[in-house]
């Protein structure tokens, strides 16, 4: 059973390390949220700020979409504040049609197909005047230049994917821009192939003149968990042959100062920024390490930004503009927040990054975890028999302990370690183990009830199913008393009655001379026709078996004598009855074949016993019970006896003492003796 444990452990376990089932991972990720409660908020880094468009800045400046005149002047504000890096988390894809744009289009359209605008005097300078009013309603045109002016920004784009939406494939032109961004440098030939990131279907670019005024782009899609968090962000993308990357990583690059060649993909399935080794999974995805909830980062208000109210340094900073307004930002709970704006996602990425943070899957990871699962798989099967189930659950429970406490302490340097597959193998362990000991300790107390119930009382029965230890298999030698009872006559009684009066007579004398010796702690070993016998001060240890016999013997001359007195007064025979009882050194235990066995005892002291029952027959006695000397020695102050004198009895070289057991003594006879 216990090879059949071990592999279970072992089986159970490494499926959830190789091959996890979808429960199995989803509690495996709440467990990495818990060890970052564990660990608690960590001091974000200083350099990296938040401008958030929140609540009050929406009431503020007015409902969103603004112009992106205002965007621009977010923008010139930051660098003129010394801004290192700004990433716009605003998709810039559509142009921005504003009212005041559509009227001087509008206008403007009109003059030229009046053909004013070859008209002298006035109406050529209301051409100007309309050239002019179309300049300034061109918000794009001012945030491009914003953009070209400033050489900092970086602006996200979107892949699509045909299972989510519909998915434009970029032409010419579009690739071109794209190519702006793509990732064209590796460690080594085969590092191209060395991840397999998702493969996206089309993309939503920017703005031509966005793209192209811009310092750099990156795509800002997500990938939660099943669960539905964000713990991870996908650091390339592929679309077509080429791999492009995340907003994060570009915004890293340019605030590290590394040229776009230098980002490099290595064999490893590491990213490379300059000399910042990235570590990813095999589909490229960074594994975040969340510095708090929400509200973590230093934000700045966008209206502080726009009306040029006193706010925190950021020169230096990396800036990221987002959403933080509730029905506006995209919102996936974290391992500290349920509702984290996606720009403080952002915000954790680009730190980690420039931390060199993050939490890491090193190579090899799989064979250290491999080797914890083999080793706590065996923990339960081959320790729990050895110390029992108490202390092997408490050993379990230290090993359990222990291993968290490791698992955690890998967390807090930076590396995940799975946790649920060495548990599992531990527990899987551990509680068959307890399970099959209990099954198998119940069956032996079943076992123990169904062989003994027709020997000792009811209550004996009880306490060794709930102790087997108490009793010991294959003989044992220890001190104890044996009984013999025989009906003197029963031969002749049995030939003068039908067989039926016999038997009912015997099993009434029987059953009331069985209730004596399990009410004195006796264990009835046989019958042996008409005769008992039993023995006292087994399975269980009693230091007063010598007296419980004399006591049991001296009640049954009393049963018989009543069982006798009722017979009579029913015109039925009496019994004559006469018992032995012998003290000393016995073996006691099961004896028989493998197929028959018995509980009884063995030895010279039990032949000893049934010699005495039948010297009744030679001495006249009080009531019919003859004690050996061993039984008298150790009862002497009990009992009221007669010495008969020695003997030597049949089989026996040497002659013994014995006596009548004349009664028990009364509690006042046994103080004053």
């Amino acid at each position: 059973m216990r090879p059949a444990l071990v592999c279970l452990a072992i089986t159970l376990g490494l499926l959830c390390l190789f091959a996890p089932p979808t429960l199995v991972e989803q509690i495996e990720l709440r467990v990495l949220d818990w060890h970052a409660r564990i660990r608690g908020p960590l001091p974000p880094p200083a350099n990296v700020t938040i401008v958030a468009i929140d609540e009050p800045s929406l009431e503020q400046i007015g409902r969103w979409p603004w112009p992106r005149t205002r965007t621009a002047e977010i923008v010139e504000r930051l660098a003129a504040e010394g801004a290192r890096v700004i990433a716009l988390d605003l998709l810039l894809n559509e142009p921005d049609e504003n009212s005041r744009l559509v009227l001087a289009r509008s206008l403007t359209e009109r003059y030229r197909e009046l053909g004013l605008a070859r008209a002298p005097g006035s109406a050529a300078t209301f051409g100007r005047l309309l050239e002019e009013a179309l300049s300034d309603a061109d918000t794009d045109r001012t945030l491009a230049q914003a953009l070209a002016a400033t050489r900092r920004v970086v602006l996200p784009y979107f892949f699509v994917f045909k299972e989510t939406y519909s998915a434009p494939t970029p032409d010419d032109s579009a690739q071109r821009l794209l190519n702006r961004s793509r990732i064209v440098s590796f460690a080594t030939p085969e590092a191209e192939q060395a991840i397999d990131p998702r493969r996206a279907d089309g993309v939503l670019l920017p703005l031509q003149r966005f793209v192209e005024a811009s310092a750099g782009n990156g795509h800002v899609n997500v990938n939660p968990d099943p669960d539905g968090a964000l713990r991870r962000i996908e650091l390339v993308i592929r679309l077509g042959d080429g791999l492009y990357p995340s907003l994060t990583l570009e915004t890293a690059r340019l605030a590290l100062g590394v040229s776009r060649t230098r980002v490099r993909l290595a064999a490893d399935q590491t990213v490379l920024i300059g000399s910042t080794v990235v570590p990813t999974d095999g589909s490229g995805t960074f594994l975040l390490s969340y510095y708090g909830p929400a509200g973590t980062f230093t934000h700045i208000r966008a209206a502080d930004v726009l009306t040029g109210a006193a706010m925190p340094s950021v020169k230096g900073h990396v800036v990221l503009v987002g959403f933080t307004a509730h029905g506006l930002m995209d919102v996936r709970p974290t391992p500290f927040d349920n509702v984290m704006p996606g720009v403080e996602s952002l915000a954790t990425g680009v730190a980690n990054l420039l931390e060199g943070r993050g939490i890491r899957r090193f190579a090899g990871l799989d064979i250290v975890e491999t080797i914890a699962v083999l080793l706590l798989a065996l923990v339960g099967p081959l320790l729990l028999p050895r110390i029992g189930a108490i202390w092997g659950t408490v050993v379990a429970l230290g090993f359990a302990a222990g291993t968290t406490g490791l698992v955690h302490l890998g967390f807090r340097n930076g590396t995940w370690i799975l946790l649920l597959p060495p548990l599992v193998s531990l527990a899987v362990g551990h509680v068959g183990s307890v399970t099959y000991q209990v099954l198998t300790e119940e069956r032996e107390r079943r076992w123990i009830k169904q062989a003994f119930r027709q020997y000792v009382p009811p209550a004996v029965v009880e306490e060794l199913g709930r102790d087997p230890a108490k009793l010991t298999f294959g003989g044992e030698r220890r001190i104890l008393t044996v009984l013999f009872s025989d009906i003197r006559g029963f031969t002749t009684f049995s030939e003068a009655h039908p067989p039926e009066e016999v038997v009912a007579a015997l099993r009434e004398y029987l059953t009331a001379l069985v209730e004596v010796v399990f009410r004195h702690r006796g264990t009835l070993d046989k019958f042996i026709g008409d005769a008992t016998m039993a023995f006292f001060g087994a399975p269980f240890d009693n230091p007063d078996h010598a007296l419980q016999a004399c006591r049991a013997a001296v009640e049954m001359s009393d049963v018989v004598a009543r069982l006798n007195e009722r017979w009579k007064a029913e015109g039925r025979e009496p019994f004559v009855t006469g018992f032995g009882i012998a003290t000393g050194e016995m073996l006691v235990g099961n004896f028989g074949s493998s197929q028959r066995f018995t509980y009884t005892v063995i030895g010279d002291q039990v032949n000893l016993g049934a010699r005495l029952e039948s010297l009744n027959k030679e001495y006249e006695t009080a009531r019919h019970v003859i004690i050996s000397q061993g039984t008298y020695d150790l009862v002497r102050d009990h009992v009221v006896v007669r010495s008969l004198g020695s003997v030597t009895v049949k089989g026996k070289h040497q002659a013994v003492n014995i006596y009548d057991l004349v009664d028990l003594k009364k509690p006042v006879q046994e103080a004053s003796s």
